[in-house]
C-alpha cells in the first residue's frame, strides 16, 4: 500500500490506474469497432472485395453507391418503412413512458385500497403470462388483425421491470412533503403527477423512455404476427428482405450478376448500408439523452 501511494505520489498514477484504463479502453475499442466495421465496410466501393473479416481503416476512395440505391433508387420503400417504425416507436416508447408512470405512482398510495394487490399481480406477470395464442385471440376479438394499431398496442403499453423502477422511485425518491404541498394548494393527484411529478424525474423517464425507444424500433415480430402487410411494414423488416431480396433497390447489372452468382447473397456493402441507416435514429437519440441516463438508471434502481 505504501509503495502504491509513494508511486502515485511521484509519477500521478500507479499501477491500478494503468490496469483501469487499459482495460476500459480495449472495453470501449471492443464495443465499438462492430459498428465502425459495419459503417467502413458501407462506404468500400464495389470493385474492393472483401478478403478478410478484419478491416480497420477506411477506403481511400468512399463509395455512396448503396446509399444512393437505398435513398434514391428504391425511395418509397425505405421512407415508408422509416415512416412506420418513427411513428411505432414515438407512439409505443412515450405512451409506455406515460402509462407505465402513471400504473407506478398510483400504487405508490398505501392509503388506497387495492394497492397492494395491485402490485403482486404486476408483479407476477415476470414469471407467468398469458402467452401468444391468448393475445393474438384478443387482437382478432378486437378487429385489429391487419391494422398497423395492433402493431404497437399488442407491444404493451405496461412493462413490470420498468415499472418497479418507477414504483421504487416515486415511493423513495420524490419527497412527500411535496406533494402534501400541492394537494394543499388545490392540486388534483392528474396535476400533481404531470406537473409537478413528471418534472422532476427527468432522468428516470429519460433513461426508461431510451430503453422503450430501442424495443419499439427493434420489434417486428408485433408485425409479424399481426400484419404482415409489406405497405407497412417496420424499418428493421426491411433489413430481412434486403437479405432475401437485394434486387429490389436497383442494383447496378455488375452488382446483380454477383448476387445471382452466389445464390442471392447481396453485396456486403448493401447490407452494412442498411444496418447503418437502422441504427442511426436510435443513435441520434443519445446525445440528448445522456446527461439523464446514468443517473435514471441508478435513482429508481435502488431502496434509500
Amino acid at each position: 500500500m505504501t509503495g502504491g501511494r509513494t508511486l502515485r505520489a511521484r509519477l500521478g498514477f500507479n499501477l491500478f490506474d494503468v490496469f483501469a484504463v487499459t482495460f476500459v479502453g480495449l472495453f470501449a475499442v471492443i464495443a465499438v469497432y462492430p459498428m465502425w466495421y459495419v459503417l467502413v465496410v458501407s462506404l468500400m466501393p464495389y470493385g474492393e472485395f472483401i478478403r478478410t473479416d478484419f478491416v480497420l481503416l477506411p477506403s481511400l476512395t468512399p463509395d455512396l453507391t448503396y446509399y444512393e440505391r437505398m435513398l434514391i433508387g428504391a425511395p418509397h420503400i425505405f421512407l415508408r418503412a422509416m415512416g412506420v417504425s418513427v411513428v411505432k416507436t414515438t407512439i409505443g416508447a412515450g405512451a409506455g413512458v406515460v402509462v407505465t408512470g402513471m400504473l407506478a405512482y398510483a400504487v405508490t398510495k398505501r392509503q388506497v385500497p387495492g394497492t397492494r394487490l395491485i402490485n403482486v399481480l404486476i408483479v407476477l406477470t415476470i414469471f407467468f403470462s398469458g402467452g401468444l395464442i391468448p393475445l393474438y385471440l384478443l387482437v382478432v376479438n378486437l378487429g385489429m388483425l391487419g391494422s398497423p394499431v395492433a402493431m404497437i398496442l399488442a407491444s404493451g403499453f405496461v412493462n413490470t421491470s420498468y415499472f418497479i423502477i418507477m414504483r421504487n422511485f416515486f415511493s423513495y425518491t420524490v419527497p412527500k412533503e411535496l406533494e402534501d404541498a400541492c394537494l394543499m394548494d388545490g392540486a388534483s393527484e392528474a396535476v400533481t403527477f404531470f406537473r409537478v411529478i413528471m418534472p422532476i424525474s427527468k432522468p428516470m423517464l429519460a433513461a426508461i423512455l431510451l430503453f422503450l425507444a430501442v424495443y419499439h424500433w427493434n420489434d417486428y415480430a408485433s408485425w409479424l404476427y399481426f400484419v404482415r402487410d409489406t405497405t407497412i411494414q417496420p424499418f428493421v423488416m426491411l433489413l430481412r428482405h434486403v437479405l432475401e431480396r437485394p434486387t429490389v433497390f436497383r442494383l447496378s447489372q455488375a452488382a446483380q450478376r454477383l448476387v445471382q452468382q452466389e445464390g442471392l447473397i447481396p453485396p456486403r456493402q448493401l447490407v452494412m448500408a442498411t444496418i447503418v441507416l437502422t441504427f442511426l435514429p436510435i443513435m441520434a437519440l443519445y446525445p440528448f439523452l445522456q446527461r439523464h441516463f446514468a443517473k435514471g438508471i441508478l435513482i429508481g434502481a435502488v431502496k434509500e
